[in-house]
């Protein structure tokens, strides 16, 4: 059963990367953040599906709960950072997106000190309390990146309310699908990374969020139109 979920991840992951490089031949005006955006989530896409291959392939988390979860956490993160960092950079007109990049890149380089000195105590991947602390890091990332992705998307909203309200239509659908994909995230990965039997359960919820979020990036992308 695990086997067969970790395949349809691999295959979900692959398909949207493919779709996501895809449509870039048919977008009619290009936007260079968008485009860069557009690049880091297929990073993201093709870093967990060759996560989930490998999962597949060495069993991982089928061999130990806890040594799938320490793989997990170390892979979950710069996932989710590069996700975060593609929907902020659609959002934030400003020099804040470096600062968040500085934060999230402090933040997984705290998380890889902690799981060192885990290993040098323990001897194995087997770190004991040390991976409750790359948790809590990695939690306190998801956090961060959340409330520095609504405040840009409030301040977008309000510039758009002041324009044509046409304008607000792809914005808005964008935004729910932004957080919808966020907070499905920030709930279920801790039960994701520390329990395999709620992937049979919440492993679901995650795929068809991601592809509702995929495929309104793409529409966000398509309703692009330059201005002056």
């Amino acid at each position: 059963m695990l086997y067969l979920l970790q395949f349809a991840c691999l295959i979900l992951m692959l398909i949207s990367a493919f779709f996501l490089a895809v449509t870039r031949l048919h977008v009619r005006w290009t936007n260079r953040r968008y485009e860069y955006s557009r690049w880091m989530i297929s990073s993201a896409l093709l870093l967990m599906a060759a996560h989930f291959f490998l999962q597949m392939h060495y069993g991982f988390r089928a061999t130990s709960t806890y040594l799938g979860a320490v793989i997990n956490i170390m892979v979950y993160q710069p996932c989710f950072t590069l996700f975060a960092m593609a929907i902020y950079n659609v959002e934030a007109t400003h020099t804040k997106r470096r600062k968040m990049n500085l934060i999230c890149a402090a933040v997984y380089a705290a998380m890889l000190a902690a799981f060192a000195v885990g290993y040098s105590f323990s001897g194995s991947l087997n770190i004991g309390a040390w991976l409750y602390v790359m948790l809590a890091l990695f939690l306190g990332n998801i956090v961060y990146c959340i409330y520095m992705i609504i405040i840009e998307m409030n301040k977008r909203k309000k510039l758009l309310e002041t324009m044509t309200a046409t304008a607000m239509r792809p914005f808005t659908r964008y935004a729910y699908a932004c957080l919808t994909l966020l907070f499905i995230t920030a709930t279920i990965i801790p039960f994701a990374i520390l329990s395999t039997k709620s992937l049979y359960i919440i492993g679901p919820f995650g795929l068809v969020a991601t592809l509702f979020f995929i495929v309104n990036f793409v529409a966000l992308g398509f309703n692009y139109v330059p201005t002056e």
